[in-house]
Order: structure tokens, then C-alpha cells, then sequence
């Protein structure tokens, strides 16, 4: 599904649309094959991936946005007094489950752009997500961040940095970073892949009123940790 077509500005909610539709049908492959923009499966090795869990601390309990097959949601739950995992894709969310191989793991399908907590967590874990925000709901996506938090929890996310920007595929439109991914039967989607400077993205961040860090690490990822200011 096109993000515009040609002469009219860029339909934000379509290109929502498109992303969750791309990535339940993308879910049975997701990580085995690489995105069809790209050279490689994108993936965090998996020694670097546990090594920012273990990293985190005492975890309490933890809500996982976009939690994708399981990667991260298994080494959280090895550490969390709870997990909450909730997936716009009921594919991601039954292939999670398969991996996991944890009971006490919640599972919660919903679209995170129209979502509401029923509760609060004391972190909120999100991976590979943020780079899919775009920016026009950016603000809107981080104060229900903040009302997922409990008073003094903190929100932990990994993702691509700016290293990783070297897609063919890649373009902007009206100032939302796109990426155009084809299926294995030849559907294509325009979805959002915003790949962020560390430094721009902690400035973002502390625009609207989080105290963030944010760090490069490994090869292209970068890791980041924020609070509400004054909490």
C-alpha cells in the first residue's frame, strides 16, 4: 500500500494501516528473513540483546510494547515479577506465545496509536518500535508511555540508530521518514522507519518533559532509558 500518490500530501492513518497489515503478514518470517529495503534481518545479536536486559536491573513489573515474536519478552520474563505484552498483530502475538513458552505472560492485542492501559507498570520496555512512530503522533505516543508509568517507573527502548540508515528503499514525505517493504508474493507497504541520532533523540525526548538518555551501541542500535522530569 502506497504512502501518497502522486500530487497529494501523505495520509498518516493509511500509513498506520499499512504498518500493522505489513507486519501481520510479515510475522511468520519476521526476523528469518531480511525486510525486503534491506540487506540483513536487522536483528540485535542475541549476546548484546541480553546484555541490555541484564543491564536494566530490578525490573518489577514490566509492560512490552510492540513485543514482536518474543525476543525481548523471553528475557524479560526471566527477570520481571510480571510481563504484560501487547502486539497490534494477533500472528506476532500467537508466534510470541510459541516462543515464550511462559504462562504468566499476558498477552494484549491492540493498536498502540488508540490503546489505553488498564494499569501501570513500573518499566515499559519497547524494541524496534520507536523508529516506527511518526512524527506528527511522536508527543501523543510518549504521554501514554507516561500513563502506563507508576510514580517513579521508567521507560527503556532499543532500537536502530542512525548508523543503520543505508536503506534503498527509504524516502520522506511531508516530513515522515518512510520505508517501502514487499512481501514474498509482491505486496508492498509504505511504512514509517524513522532512524534516529542518539543526541537528536534525547533532545526530543527532554522537549517533552522526560529526563532520557540515549546511547549508541553495538554495530547500529541504540539503547535509551527515560523519566518523567521531577519524578
Amino acid at each position: 500500500m502506497a504512502a501518497h500518490d502522486e500530487g497529494d500530501g501523505l495520509d498518516v492513518a493509511a500509513v498506520l494501516a499499512a504498518q500493522r497489515t505489513y507486519y501481520e503478514l510479515r510475522a511468520p518470517d519476521y526476523l528469518a528473513v531480511a525486510p525486503s529495503d534491506r540487506s540483513a534481518t536487522d536483528a540485535m545479536p542475541l549476546d548484546l540483546l541480553r546484555s541490555v536486559v541484564e543491564g536494566l536491573g530490578p525490573l518489577g513489573d514490566v509492560l512490552e510494547l510492540a513485543c514482536g515474536p518474543g525476543t525481548f519478552t523471553a528475557e524479560l520474563a526471566r527477570r520481571a515479577t510480571s510481563v504484560t505484552a501487547v502486539d497490534g498483530s494477533a500472528t506476532m502475538l500467537a508466534r510470541n506465545r510459541a516462543t515464550v513458552g511462559d504462562r504468566s505472560v499476558r498477552y494484549v492485542e491492540a493498536d498502540l496509536f488508540a490503546w489505553e492501559p488498564m494499569d501501570r507498570y513500573d518499566l515499559v520496555f519497547f524494541g524496534f518500535w520507536l523508529s516506527h512512530v511518526p512524527p506528527e503522533v511522536f508527543g501523543d505516543f510518549w504521554a501514554l508511555v507516561e500513563r502506563c508509568l507508576r510514580p517513579g517507573g521508567r521507560a527503556v527502548f532499543v532500537d536502530e540508530d542512525d548508523r543503520a540508515r543505508e536503506a534503498p528503499d527509504a524516502f520522506v514525505v511531508d516530513g515522515v521518514p518512510l520505508a517501502r517493504r514487499t512481501l514474498r508474493d509482491g505486496r508492498a507497504f509504505d511504512i514509517v522507519k524513522a532512524f534516529w541520532r542518539p543526541t537528536d533523540l534525547a533532545a526530543e525526548l527532554r522537549a517533552l518533559g522526560w529526563r532520557a538518555e540515549v546511547a549508541p551501541i553495538g554495530s547500529s542500535f541504540l539503547v535509551g532509558e527515560a523519566r518523567r522530569a521531577g519524578r
